[in-house]
């Protein structure tokens, strides 16, 4: 019988940030997402800003925004609540991101702060962090902006499909870095440099072809890569302004997405409050800007496609609302985006397949 996904929602807590959140919430979710049954409040510590499942989906973990810690926490497989397994120091300071690599043993972590990337141990039986295993200081010069690029800021860390190279996207030297991650250890493979004060924040994959996507987060702009698999090099294509022509004030690019049948690419825009689709041509690549409607909410920081309801759950850190938004052959349903439930300075969201209950 259908019975739905378990929802995460890590927040921002700290008065620095002017956040309201209160650690991790767990939710209930029926299988239109429609309604939102609130379950747990689990306290963590400060700003649990960026969440994802471990590869066998029986633990969640959290990087802890302004800090210098990662947490992770069991899952009860039937009614979904966390328990908390570890906590452990990440070896850098503003965790923003990170990856579980091919065997489920080693956590990548990129640190904005202090601009390195590093790696802590992961025990897949029993959830518990080990120490620091790597780390990797991210070298070049610094880009032009001011403010936002004083030195280096890593803000993602993916693996291509074939999961052989790390890519490290760099918001304050405009530089995408890319590594190959093997027993918890990183060896460099390459730089790639990118438009100067564009302020690279995340990259995704074609799953069957080989392009590269990225939103940069200070121009707001995507640039199309051809990605060699063989070598891990990054060829820049195209560069395409995400924000439509009409809109004259500020943005920061922030997430970007494949739509689940990989035919286009998603974005979501903080500042204009925007999400904005572009199509990718199935024969080259290329990518045009197709659509953008108003994301429902203020500051978009992230959002997460639930693939089997082709659906765009949008956490709007400034307004305290998850959204949604459905996703059709057309793009973007253009009647907008529907609330969901309020949750406080959300900026992540994991959501699970809920356990089938006996009958």
């Amino acid at each position: 019988m259908p019975c739905g996904f378990f929802a995460y929602v890590g927040c921002y807590t700290t008065v620095e940030r002017q956040a309201r959140g209160r650690g991790i919430n767990v939710y209930h979710v029926n299988d239109t997402l429609t309604d939102w049954k609130h379950l747990q409040n689990i306290l963590t510590p400060d700003n649990p800003s960026f969440l994802s499942l471990d590869r066998s989906g029986g633990y969640l973990c959290a990087v802890h925004g302004d800090r210098n810690h990662i947490s992770s926490y069991a899952i009860d497989r039937q009614n979904g609540l966390l328990q908390h397994r570890s906590g452990v120091e990440c070896g850098g300071r503003n965790p923003v991101h990170l990856v579980f690599d091919t065997t489920n043993r080693f956590i990548a972590i990129p640190n904005y702060a202090d601009g390195t990337l590093t790696s802590v141990s992961f025990d897949e039986a029993n959830g518990m962090l080990g120490a620091v295993t790597s780390s990797a200081t991210l070298p070049g010069e610094r880009g032009p902006h001011r403010i936002e690029q004083h030195c280096s800021h890593p803000h993602g860390v993916t693996f291509d499909p074939t999961e052989r190279f790390l890519y490290v996207p760099d918001k304050g030297l405009d530089r995408i870095f890319v590594f190959r991650f093997h027993e918890g250890h990183f060896r460099f493979v390459d730089s790639i440099p990118t438009r100067e004060g564009a302020g690279p924040r995340h990259i995704v994959f074609h799953p069957t072809k080989p392009w590269a996507y990225v939103i940069n987060e200070l121009d707001c702009t995507v640039t199309y890569y051809r990605h060699d698999s063989e070598t891990g090099k990054l060829t820049p294509q195209q560069i395409v302004q995400v924000l439509p022509e009409n809109y004259t004030g500020n943005g920061r690019g922030a997430e970007i997405a494949l739509s689940p049948d990989a035919k286009s690419v998603l974005v979501s825009l903080r500042g204009a409050d925007l999400l904005s689709v572009l199509s990718i041509d199935n024969n080259t690549g290329t990518l045009f800007l197709t659509r953008s409607i108003g994301s429902g909410g203020k500051t978009p920081r992230f959002f997460t496609i639930v693939v089997p309801t082709s659906t765009l759950l949008i956490a709007h850190e400034a307004s305290d609302t998850i959204g949604r938004v459905a996703f059709t052959t057309q793009g973007l349903d253009v009647t907008g985006v529907e609330h969901c439930v309020n949750v406080a300075s959300p900026s992540s969201i994991v959501l699970r397949p809920a356990a089938a209950q006996p009958a």
